[in-house]
């Protein structure tokens, strides 16, 4: 079950694959367009040693988007995988998310199901930017995949020709202006990088990038990176032209 959180009247959509997800109401939105972000968070057992380091980058990725020029057209959501799936908001104006709800926000436990998450969060943006395009909203997105491990527990995208599919639905049915697809790699592992290089290659991930240990300065740089990327996204709305990679 989701772990809603806030006090935002939101609503339940459900995906092609059959994932839920929720989202503000469109008739309640105020700007005339938006950029949709979805930071997806890995919360597998491995993790547990920088979880309170990790909530603390949320929470300044959170703080320097309120900043922002462009923070009333921004939406996020936000979503942990272990072993399953777990919403922890879905795609709200960042205007109406507290710091604190990031607060132990996180529950690290079991393994690492990485390519569901993958595609259920890609699939909620193509659900919920549709939605909004129709109703005359002009979007882009991006997506942020923190993780630390390889893929030991999807039982629905098993194969990452799936997550390349939904990613070729949003751009030639023109769901949004453009999706930019970001994967950040924690640690050292030579098993795992190569793991997810493959992944971003297979599955037609944008960008991967490679963070190394997850030290507080590293966890630093990410805030900034993810942030800055973010802000990149949104002033690139209407232009017609995704934004440009910037380097980690």
């Amino acid at each position: 079950m989701p772990k809603l959180l806030g006090n935002t009247p939101m609503q339940t959509h459900q995906t092609l694959h059959n994932f839920q997800f929720s989202a503000v109401e469109v008739s309640n939105l105020g700007a005339p367009d938006y950029t949709i972000v979805t930071i997806v968070q890995d919360t597998s057992t491995s993790v547990t040693d920088f979880k309170t380091e990790m909530e603390s980058t949320l929470k300044q990725i959170l703080d320097a988007c309120k900043k922002s020029p462009r923070s009333e057209n921004l939406l996020l959501r936000l979503v942990e995988f272990n072993s399953g799936l777990n919403e922890l908001h879905g795609f709200r104006e960042l205007r109406d998310i507290d710091p604190t709800e990031y607060d132990d926000v996180l529950s690290c436990r079991g393994m690492t199901a990485l390519k569901d998450a993958i595609l259920d969060s890609t699939e909620a943006t193509e659900v919920y930017g549709k939605q909004l395009v129709d109703m005359d909203y002009n979007c882009n997105g991006i997506m942020f995949i923190v993780t630390d491990g390889d893929d030991n527990a999807s039982t629905v995208a098993r194969d990452p020709a799936l997550i390349k599919e939904a990613f070729k639905r949003i751009r030639t049915n023109e769901t949004l202006e453009s999706f930019n697809t970001v994967l950040v790699g924690v640690g050292t592992d030579p098993h795992i990088i190569q793991f997810l290089d493959d992944l971003k290659n297979d599955a037609g991930i944008d960008q991967f990038v490679k963070m190394g240990d997850a030290t507080p300065g590293k966890l630093a740089k990410l805030a900034d990176f993810v942030s800055k990327s973010i802000s990149s996204t949104s002033q690139a709305l209407g232009t017609g032209q995704p934004s440009q990679p910037l380097t980690f």
